[in-house]
């Protein structure tokens, strides 16, 4: 059983960031680092295994590297928990796709925490860290 913090989002802020991930997950899927990139603030950090993209434009061309050398499709994103911070929110959760490697397609994996701030009428990402979990042990 998870614990649910005590500070979780109210069930429509929840909703908001649910529908989020899966805007995510498409502009991912279409491989459309602007589109990508639009999710985040101007002023984002994206964490990954690699280190730290800062800013948005950086951020823009993190994903076209990322979709012209990993080809990467299927991308579902899971949201476990959404938790205020104020007008704000923080995100946890996994996601899996698979990657174009030299040996054929292959299934990664990993979890991510994201802080997602307003912007107007728009939920946008301020900061995103991910990683990628070890591959499953062959049976």
């Amino acid at each position: 059983m998870k614990n649910e913090p005590k500070d979780t989002a109210d069930p429509q802020t929840a909703q908001e960031i649910r529908e989020f991930s899966k805007k995510y997950s498409e502009a991912f899927n279409k491989h459309d680092e602007s589109a990508q990139a639009a999710l985040y603030t101007e002023d984002a950090v994206l964490v990954t295994p690699e280190g730290m993209v800062l800013g948005r434009q950086a951020i823009e061309k993190q994903y076209g590297d990322i979709f012209q050398q990993l080809h990467p499709t299927n991308q579902i994103r899971t949201v476990d928990q959404v938790n205020a911070i104020g007008s704000d929110v923080w995100n946890v959760g996994e996601w899996n796709c698979i990657v174009q490697s030299p040996d054929g397609p292959s299934p990664i994996k990993g979890y991510f925490a994201s802080i997602t701030v307003r912007e107007g009428d728009a939920w946008k990402i301020r900061m995103l860290a991910y990683n990628m979990a070890p591959p499953a042990e062959a049976k």
